[in-house]
């Protein structure tokens, strides 16, 4: 038997993790105290980085939220079976890794911004339609 709630423990930590990993980038690029004693700090840090790195951590924070409480509404209500969940979630977590890393180490990249906000979007979508029309029976 598959452990209760098992996508749920495994993305939350994960996710988690990296929006750790996109906070730490922030307080990196600002100058952060806490962050000079574990880092040699760049003298150098364009305010457009700064900017881009903001964006992918704020973006990131809106969206994770919201799909670990459809996540887990799916898990505890059984609304899909594990793989198809799995898949979903895998799907999610490129799309949040994709725009994320666009962000924070790219210029200008449209494939991981266009397919990680569409990866988002989908997996939002499919679990908000999954949850209402059983919400309807």
């Amino acid at each position: 038997m598959i452990d209760d709630f098992l996508l749920t423990k495994l993305s939350a930590g994960f996710l988690t993790l990296f929006y750790l990993f996109l906070s730490f980038r922030i307080g990196y690029f600002r100058g952060s105290p806490v962050m000079k004693l574990i880092f040699k700090m760049d003298k150098d840090i364009s305010e457009k980085k700064l900017e881009r790195n903001v964006r992918a951590h704020g973006n990131f924070s809106e969206y994770v939220p919201l799909f670990l409480i459809l996540l887990f509404l799916s898990e505890y209500f059984k609304l899909l079976n594990f793989m198809h969940l799995s898949i979903l979630c895998l799907i999610f977590i490129y799309g949040r890794l994709a725009h994320a890393i666009c962000f924070a180490f790219y210029d200008h990249n449209p494939f991981l911004r266009i397919s990680g906000m569409i990866s988002t979007y989908l997996v939002l979508f499919i679990l908000s339609v999954i949850l209402l029309s059983n919400s309807m029976i």
